[in-house]
This record gives C-alpha cells, structure tokens and sequence, in this order.
C-alpha cells in the first residue's frame, strides 16, 4: 500500500512538472458587446442614476488577456466604472476565459447647469486588447430641477420611556407657493402642505416623487393642479429610464387629508405610485374637497382614487389600470363623476374597478356606518376583463344613494335590480365599449373606435353641462354626445 502511493505522488510531481504555465491568445482579436451604445434617459442633476450593465464577451477557444479597461473621459467624467467586481475606472491585465464572459457596471451623477434645457454627457469605455483598441459609447442626458428635501421636522413623544421619540422630517410649504415649468420638481421624502399653505402647480409643470415621497395636504390648506389641455401636469416618478416608464408603486401618493378644502386637479396625468389620490373624510360643506377635470390617474399598485367619506366633483376623467380599484368610495361620501371612462385590462386584474360602500368595520370588528348621500354616474364607462367591474357593499343602517345613467358598465346582472331607475337608468349593459386600445408598451387607448356603441349613446342634459371632452372637443356636434371621456371625432 505504501508503494502505491510513493507511486502516485511521483505521477502527480511529474504531472506539475509538465503542465504549461497560464499562456493566453495573442493574435489580433475583437471582443463582442452586449451593447454597443449605453444610453442613460434623462438624468436628474446631483443624483446618481440607476446602475446599468454590460457584458463583454470572449468567443474564442482561447483564454484571452484584455491589457486595459478604462473609462476614456478626463477625472472630471460623470461616469463610475465596477469592471467584474472592481470598483475603478481603469483595470489592467483582466483575464476573460475562452467562451466567458465578464460584466461591467456603470452609473452617472450629472452637475447642475442651471439651465431647463437637457443636456448631452458622452464618454466611452475603452478596452486594449494585444494592441487593438475598442470602445463602447456611453451617452447620458441630463436636467436641472428643483429639489426638495426635508426642511422641517416634528417630534412624536413615545409612551415607553426605553424607546427613543419619532421624528418625522418633511418639506414644508405654509404659504402660497406656485411650481412652474422652469425645471422639473423632484420630492424626496414628505411635502407638507398646512397651516394655511397652497400649492399651486402651473400648466406644463412635471413633478417626479423619489420611492415611497408623497405630497400630504393638511387641514385649512389646499392643492390646485392647473395644466391645460395643450399643455398638461405630470406626476410620476423620478425614474426617468425606459424600463421604470411603466412600473406601479414608485412613489406614495397624494393625499388630501380631512380639513384641506379647494383641492382641485384639472388637466393632468397622476402615474405609477401606490395610490393615485387619497382623498381623506371632509365635514357637511356645500363644496367639493376635490374638484377633477380632464384628468388621468393610471397604473398605481394600488388604488387610482381611494376616497373616504368625501366630496368629490370629477369630469372628463380616464382612472385606469390600478393594481386593487380603480375607484375605491369608501364608508360613504358625496360623489358625482361625469363623462369618466373607468377602465382595467391589466394582466394582473383581478377586483372591480369600482368598490363602494357605506360602512367600515372598526378595530374590534364593530361596523361604523357613513351614508353614501349620493354617488352618482352619468355617461361613464366602467368596464375591464373580470365578470364585474362595480361591487356594491351596503349597511340597511345607513343610506346608500348611488345611481348609473346612460353608462356603459359591466356587472354580474343577478346581483343587481337593473329595473330599478333610482339606481340605474338608460345603460348600456355588458357590452364591449371598443376602445382604440392600441397597446403600444403599456399606451392603452381608451378613446373610441368606429364600432362602439358607446357613441351617441350619452345623455344630452348632461353632456349640455360638459360640453368638451378631454381633448376640448365639443359633444354635440353630431348625432349625440358620447358616453365616456372622449368623444369620437370622424
């Protein structure tokens, strides 16, 4: 046995006598890219953008010695480099296997150049390869905007004395403030608008909230959102890459808390939070706590609108595509939507585009009524993939007033009284609306194509109170008004 392995050891000794140091391809040679170009969408300056990545291959028999990887720009570059786990803008002799692959990770932070305009910022990454040079384009757009940052805090108490006290950091606004389109407004965190504060967002204005920042509008104080039909609000996040256009939950939400008063959002495009608008209680008021127009509230992992013993006025609007409900009315309220199309073919639709109800249960399983004193439908569309797009939850405690007239709406007949005209009057019923519907990415169109029996199916009366649609074309210019935010023009 001894022998046997006196044997083996000297096989193994001459094995490592003979084996050939590390030798590597020398001939000329192109690595391949999984990109030729890096393209950076537009860029907020001072903040770091996403990481973005690249392969670089070799598709030799042979292990391959790349001499140097190195970002070409000057010190001053906006570009950051981590070649195969190095974090370095330059890295020589790095070793790529026959048929292997390594990665290369990029960021950028653009400077601010005070100006509205998007800037161009350009560099390429080089890579040297037995004196062959190669270089693959990195190519960032970058924006001035205006940043805002907690400027403001407050202190909550804990009851247990071994824990330390909360405190909440916020920006705040207490004043009259107007945001225009100079720049793009970016929130990190909370924007508090109280005590008596009013923000005013001015046509054309884009507004990007960092995850999980929301806008909160406190008691006495007010939101007006004025964009114009030529020349819209945004607000959405501050992802600005292709791949974050169409994704739900990046930011938080607006909310309009119980005591703000004079909200009123006209003309803009509310995408891709967690709740679109949470409209908070309001006491006995003759007026709206949320006036809405010609506006659209998509694609929230949530809610488009979730509305809790509120008053809410709302014309001309498309709410589509929200991960939970559309439309949440929630414990009662006041509610009127007029020519609103309501609308839900996400993959994941799975609940009624419309819930409403008027009552909720408390912490202890108790119900709590709200009277619902009115919600009411005229020439609207609420329509998606699931059996029933509205769910009606009622308490005999409390009044429930709701009413469909001249709507095109998809529900499950047996569980209505669709003869009953205090609650649904001149529908159409579960029929297809025919939308446009392109869907282009994620560009559902929800205007009407040539078939819809959604056209001229609207009721006059009401159409005479709305007379332009979205678009600011006029609904009574041929056979009848449409039913829906849009009205078809041939």
């Amino acid at each position: 046995m001894k022998a046997f392995f006196r044997i083996s050891l000297l096989i193994l000794i001459s094995l490592s006598a003979c084996r050939k140091s590390n030798t590597y391809f020398e001939g000329s040679t192109n690595l391949r890219f999984s990109t030729d170009t890096l393209l950076f969408d537009t860029v907020f300056t001072t903040v770091g953008s996403i990481t973005k990545r690249v392969k670089v291959y070799n598709d030799l028999d042979e292990d391959l010695k790349i001499d140097e990887i190195k970002l070409a720009g000057t010190a001053d570059s906006p570009y950051r480099l981590n070649i195969d786990g190095l974090e370095a803008n330059i890295a020589n002799d790095v070793v790529l296997r026959a048929k292997d692959s390594l990665h290369i990770f990029v960021e950028v932070t653009i400077d601010p150049n005070d100006s509205n305009q998007p800037h161009i910022h350009t560099d390429s990454i080089t890579f040297l390869t037995n004196g062959k040079q190669q270089d693959l384009d990195l190519v960032a757009w970058g924006q001035d905007a205006h940043f805002y940052y907690g400027n403001s805090f407050l202190v909550y108490e804990n009851q247990d004395p071994n824990l330390p006290d909360d405190t909440i950091y916020f920006h705040s606004i207490t004043q009259p403030t107007n945001w225009n389109d100079d720049k793009p407004h970016v929130i990190y965190g909370n924007l508090f608008v109280h005590l008596g504060g009013e923000l005013n967002i001015l046509a054309g204005t884009q507004v990007h909230l960092h995850h999980n920042a929301n806008i909160i509008v406190l008691e006495e104080s007010s939101l007006k959102i004025r964009g114009e039909i030529s020349n819209p609000v945004l607000v959405s996040s501050d992802r600005l890459d292709e791949y974050y256009k169409d994704i739900p939950g990046q930011w938080g939400r607006i909310w309009l808390a119980g005591g703000s008063s004079n909200n009123i959002i006209e003309n803009a495009t509310i995408k891709n939070g967690n709740i679109g608008l949470y409209v908070d209680t309001v006491a006995n008021s003759y007026e709206p706590n949320l006036t809405l127009k010609n506006t659209i509230i998509s694609n929230h992992s949530m809610y488009g609108i979730r509305a809790y013993s509120s008053k809410i006025k709302a014309s001309n609007c498309q709410i589509n595509d929200n991960g939970i409900h559309d439309l949440y009315l929630f414990a009662g309220g006041d509610y009127r939507f007029s020519h609103c199309t309501f609308a839900n073919y996400n993959a994941g639709h799975a609940y009624p585009s419309l819930r409403m109800s008027n009552y909720y249960e408390d912490a202890n399983g108790n119900e709590e009524v709200r009277p619902m004193v009115r919600a009411n439908f005229e020439n609207c569309i609420i329509y998606g993939t699931i059996e029933s797009e509205i769910a009606v939850e009622s308490s005999f405690n409390a009044p429930f007033n709701f009413k469909f007239k001249n709507c095109l709406i998809k529900l499950k007949e047996s569980n209505y009284d669709l003869s009953n005209t205090s609650y649904f009057e001149n529908n159409i019923i579960n029929e297809s609306p025919k939308f446009i519907q392109t869907m282009n990415a994620y560009e559902y169109n929800y205007e009407l194509d040539a078939l819809s029996p959604a056209q001229n199916s609207g009721a006059l009366s009401t159409a005479n109170r709305f007379r332009k649609d979205f678009y600011g074309n006029y609904r009574t210019n041929d056979e009848g008004p449409d039913i829906g935010a849009y009205e078809r023009v041939e």
